[in-house]
């Protein structure tokens, strides 16, 4: 067998085991490399300031604008868990089996796989996190960039909705939230 063959079937084994998709990698392998520097918020970046999801938005072009407003049936949905130490725990697992590849250890959109993404994972860590409501988020994680408007910009992040159970979702999100509380 080939180099070329080993080095492709251990990559693809290895996108495998960190969650990524076959979508997903053909995406990563589409987008230019961007710049490590461009990876993190910059220091100089204000922290958001007004309502947190609007009916129009120029996100996910503006990191800095409101969140598109989720479809009705997500829109007033609450997290059914609450964030106690053994639900923070099995939400990391399942974060770190399946998010922190694009989105990092820490939240922060640096993930290996994410660095050659467009538009970029997001970064948990921002202030716009921590005032978005529990059905944007739930909207966003079940059915990732194949929803407008973050499939016309291109977003590669997969739907989760087949892979992760309602409950798993929850706890990603409540394991999610923690980025931006430590601001």
């Amino acid at each position: 067998m080939s180099f070329r063959k080993v080095l492709a079937g251990a990559m693809l084994a290895s996108f495998a085991l960190s969650g990524c998709t076959g979508r997903d990698i053909i995406a990563m392998h589409k987008r230019p490399e961007q710049p490590e520097a461009s990876l993190s918020t910059p220091a100089s970046a204000a922290p958001f300031k007004g309502p947190a999801v609007a009916a129009t938005s120029d996100y996910p072009k503006d990191t800095n604008a409101p969140r598109p407003q989720p479809p009705a049936e997500f829109a007033s949905l609450r997290n059914p868990l609450t964030a106690t130490p053994n639900n923070l725990a099995k939400g990391k697992a399942a974060f770190d089996a399946n998010c922190a590849i694009c989105h990092g250890a820490g939240g922060a959109g640096n993930g290996s796989a994410g660095a050659s993404l467009n538009p970029k994972p997001a970064d948990f860590r921002t202030s716009i996190h921590t005032a978005l409501p529990d059905g944007y988020w739930f909207w966003r994680l079940t059915k990732g960039g194949q929803v407008s408007p973050f499939s016309a910009a291109g977003s590669a992040m997969p739907p989760w909705e087949t892979s992760l159970t309602a409950e798993q979702r929850w706890l990603v999100i409540l394991y999610e939230r923690t980025f931006s509380a430590k601001k």
